[in-house]
């Protein structure tokens, strides 16, 4: 992600002539001596080419500012986020074991508001792949591959941010909050992974990551 950042940002500079705005005196400029009469043809080409090294800079500023963001935080951000889950489990009796992979693929959109208040839309499409032992063992068990793909959900989520500079901490409610690091102006992100591997527990990992661009 900070080689795509970076590319657009050289790509914003290039854009607009990263080094059309020099001006080199004596050579894009006159140079008058005293008590010489100045040539108004003269001037008015020096103050020329100020004026248009000067609306090249506003031009280069407008094209960085749009790629790096404001600085703001408040705003509308389009939400996108994958993960995987692995998990296993021996079980307690012999029809009990099994073991199972889940991936998700989730979009949506979040608005954080001046008023350090957010509210957001979570699509979420969550495809599983369950192998388990089923029926009565007593005798023969069967393994079964219970597949379960493309369920679709949504969820509603709402609560309050704060900014400290670094990173944006979303509170959905009482001890329950997510951090997003700051990767741009107009970028927040958040990469977890959960695992559990001690003995006579289900047994799993979960991998995500979830970006909120800032539209």
């Amino acid at each position: 992600m900070k080689k795509l950042l970076l590319t657009g940002l050289t790509a914003a500079m290039l854009s607009s002539g990263a080094f059309a705005s020099e001006v080199t005196a004596g050579t894009d400029t006159t140079t008058f001596s005293a008590s010489t009469p100045a040539v108004a043809a003269e001037v008015n080409a020096n103050f020329a080419a100020l004026i248009a090294a000067i609306n090249d800079n506003s031009q280069r500023i407008d094209a960085l500012e749009g790629v790096v963001g404001d600085g703001s935080v408040a705003g509308t951000y389009t939400f996108i986020e994958l993960a995987v889950e692995i998990a296993a489990d021996s079980g307690t009796a012999v029809n009990e074991g099994y073991s199972e992979i889940t991936t998700f693929s989730s979009s949506g959109s979040f608005t954080l508001d001046a008023n350090e208040t957010f509210t957001g839309t979570i699509n979420e499409n969550r495809s599983s792949l369950v192998d388990a032992v089923n029926g009565d063992c007593g005798s023969s068990c069967r393994q079964a591959f219970d597949p379960d793909f493309a369920t679709t959900s949504v969820e509603q989520l709402s609560g309050t941010w704060t900014d400290d500079g670094a990173t944006v901490t979303l509170t959905l409610g009482p001890g329950d909050t997510v951090e997003l690091n700051k990767a741009g102006g107009n970028l927040l992100v958040f990469s977890g992974k959960d695992t559990v591997t001690t003995d006579g527990e289900p047994i799993y990992d979960f991998t995500n990551l979830a970006l909120l661009i800032k539209q």
